[in-house]
């Protein structure tokens, strides 16, 4: 009987053991989520964007082709992002038939005088760049296809793209866009303006600027 009672309690092990080395390993799930979206930036333009100049005398316009250069008016701008991307714009002039001076692509229009007279033009200057409280560097490039090239300071120009930068070869990546945009405009004289100013006129300048964003 004792004999019995070891043989089955040898078997018993043996069985055991084999259903052990036949057993799955323990396993696990390692997850990697996400999710891909298109980030949303709002910018929030000083003033509705406005750079009220104020009232000016027409005693600051001068006879014949002779220019008055007005006060630089400078206004904070800032775009915020819900994720981090770059940002850049693109300025169009909205009255670029009534510049008062044609020879440089950074001058735009303030409106016309006296029927097709043009009051004159204006500067816009993106300066103090900052992405996310630190300082950046501006780039500019003409189109898509433009050169990169970036610079402490640039001044618009129509069918260029600005926007704020990292290094000389690429953009700055973050998600609180901020820059000063100093306007500096400058009248005509009453020649350029088709006469005298006999009555009151608005000074009516006006840029859409075009922003994009996008790792």
């Amino acid at each position: 009987m004792k004999t019995q009672l070891i043989g089955l309690t040898v078997l018993a092990s043996l069985v055991l053991g084999i259903t052990a080395a036949h057993a799955a390993p323990p396993t696990t799930e390692l997850k990697v989520k996400g999710k891909l979206s298109v980030p949303t930036c709002t910018v929030i333009s000083p003033d509705a964007g406005v750079y009220d100049l104020g009232k000016i005398s027409a005693s600051q316009v001068k006879s014949g082709t002779a220019v008055t250069a007005l006060t630089p008016m400078t206004k904070s701008w800032v775009a915020t992002c819900d994720a981090e991307t770059y940002l850049n714009l693109t300025p169009t002039d909205n009255r670029r038939d009534s510049r008062s001076d044609v020879s440089s692509a950074l001058y735009f229009g303030l409106g016309n005088i006296n029927n097709t007279g043009k009051i004159g033009f204006y500067t816009v200057e993106m300066k103090n760049a900052k992405v996310d409280g630190l300082s950046s560097l501006v780039f500019y490039k003409n189109g898509s296809a433009g050169a990169f090239t970036t610079v402490s300071s640039a001044n618009f120009q129509q069918g260029y793209m600005f926007g704020w930068a990292e290094t000389t070869t690429t953009q700055k990546a973050g998600k609180i866009f901020t820059a000063d945009m100093v306007v500096s405009p400058t009248l005509a004289g009453t020649t350029t303006m088709g006469g005298p100013v006999t009555e009151n006129a608005n000074i009516d300048g006006s840029i859409t600027m075009q922003f994009a964003f996008g790792i």
